[in-house]
C-alpha cells in the first residue's frame, strides 16, 4: 500500500474515532438518561424506531473505525508504535463486545416494555463503552501528537525498494545537489574536512520552519567556529529558497528537494504519514551520523542539539525575524 492510502487510512481512523467519542458521551450524558421521559406506554414504539434509526448513525463510523484499525496494524505508518495500534484494537473489541452482549439485550428488553431497572442498568453499564471509546480516542490523539515530537525510525535508501534503518554510527548515503544560487554540493566535499549539520524542514515561510531557519542563522557563527557547516533541505523550489533566504538573511545554503530524492535517500519520515518531516542529522568529518534529532514543533531544539553535538556554545538564540 502506498503512502497516500496510508495517510487516508490514518485520517479516516482519526475522524471516525473522534466522532465515536463525541457520540458515546452524548449518549451517556444526554440520550440514555432521557429515556424515562418518553412515557411507559409510548416507549416500546419509540425504542423500536430509535433502534432502527440509531443503527444508521452508529454502525458506519464503528465499521470504519474498526476496519481502519485493523488495516493500520497491517500497513503501519513508520511514526506509529505497534503497541499503540494493538491496544487501540483491544479497546475497540471491548466496545463491540459490550454493545453485542450488554447494550443490545437491554435495548431489546426495553422495546417490549419500559422497565426502570433495565433502564438504569443500561445507563450504568454503558459507562464501560464510554470509558473504552474515550481511552481509544485519547490513544489515537496521542499517536497523532507523538508523531510530531517522537524520534521516528530513520531508514537508509539503498537505491531500490529495500530500506534498512539508518542509525547513529552509520555512514550516510552520498548525495549531490545544487543550492538555490547554483552552487554544486556533494557530501564528498565535506569528508575529512568539516562536520555537517543537515536539517530537513517542511516548507519555506511556515512559522516553525522560519523560526528554525532563523535560529540556525543566529547560531551559524558558532557552528563555523566549531568546524561544522549547515545545510537546509526542503521540497520547495529554488526560487522559493532564494526568496526565503534573502528575506531572512540566511547565511547557509538551502537545497531544493522538489522531487523528494534526497528525502528518500535519507528516508526522512512523514509525520502521521502525511506531513513532511522535520529531521536534523549531525555528521562528523567521516560522514558518520553522530546524532539524529526529529521533532515537528521544537524548532530551537533542532539548533541546540547540533550545537551540543559539535561542541559549540549554546548561547541564547537571537530573536527570530
Amino acid at each position: 500500500m502506498n503512502d497516500p492510502l496510508i495517510r487516508l487510512l490514518f485520517l479516516a481512523h482519526l475522524g471516525s474515532s473522534m466522532y465515536m467519542v463525541g457520540l458515546i458521551w452524548f449518549v451517556q450524558v444526554v440520550h440514555y438518561p432521557l429515556f424515562d421521559s418518553v412515557g411507559n406506554i409510548e416507549f416500546p414504539t419509540y425504542e423500536q424506531r430509535h433502534a432502527a434509526l440509531t443503527t444508521w448513525v452508529v454502525a458506519p463510523p464503528m465499521l470504519i473505525q474498526t476496519v481502519t484499525a485493523v488495516l493500520l496494524i497491517w500497513f503501519r505508518p513508520m511514526s506509529v508504535a505497534p503497541w499503540s495500534l494493538w491496544t487501540g484494537l483491544g479497546l475497540l473489541a471491548v466496545c463491540w463486545l459490550s454493545t453485542a452482549f450488554i447494550q443490545v439485550p437491554f435495548h431489546e428488553a426495553l422495546s417490549k416494555a419500559f422497565a426502570p431497572v433495565v433502564h438504569q442498568r443500561l445507563v450504568s453499564t454503558n459507562w464501560l463503552r464510554t470509558a473504552a471509546w474515550s481511552l481509544h480516542g485519547a490513544l489515537v490523539l496521542w499517536m497523532a501528537w507523538s508523531s510530531f515530537h517522537r524520534v521516528t525510525p530513520i531508514a537508509q535508501y539503498s537505491g531500490s525498494t529495500n530500506m534498512a534503518k539508518l542509525e547513529v554510527g552509520d555512514h550516510v548515503p552520498d548525495f549531490s545537489a545544487t543550492t538555490y544560487d547554483g552552487i554544486k554540493i556533494r557530501l564528498a566535499d565535506f569528508l575529512g574536512k568539516r562536520a555537517l549539520v543537515l536539517f530537513f524542514y517542511p516548507k519555506d515561510g511556515a512559522t516553525i520552519c522560519t523560526q528554525e531557519a532563523c535560529a540556525f542563522r543566529d547560531s551559524y557563527e558558532h557552528f563555523i567556529a566549531a568546524g561544522a557547516d549547515v545545510i537546509g533541505v526542503s521540497g520547495d523550489t529554488e526560487e522559493s529558497h532564494r526568496t526565503f533566504a534573502r528575506q531572512h538573511k540566511l547565511s547557509f545554503p538551502l537545497i531544493s528537494d522538489a522531487d523528494g530524492s534526497l528525502c528518500k535517500a535519507f528516508a526522512v519520515p512523514k509525520t502521521m504519514g502525511l506531513f513532511p518531516g522535520r529531521v536534523t542529522y549531525i555528521l562528523d568529518q567521516a560522514g558518520i551520523i553522530r546524532q539524529i534529532y526529529s521533532a515537528q514543533f521544537a524548532s530551537d531544539e533542532h539548533v541546540r542539539q547540533p550545537l551540543i553535538a559539535v561542541g559549540a556554545p549554546t548561547s541564547p538564540l537571537a530573536s527570530h525575524s
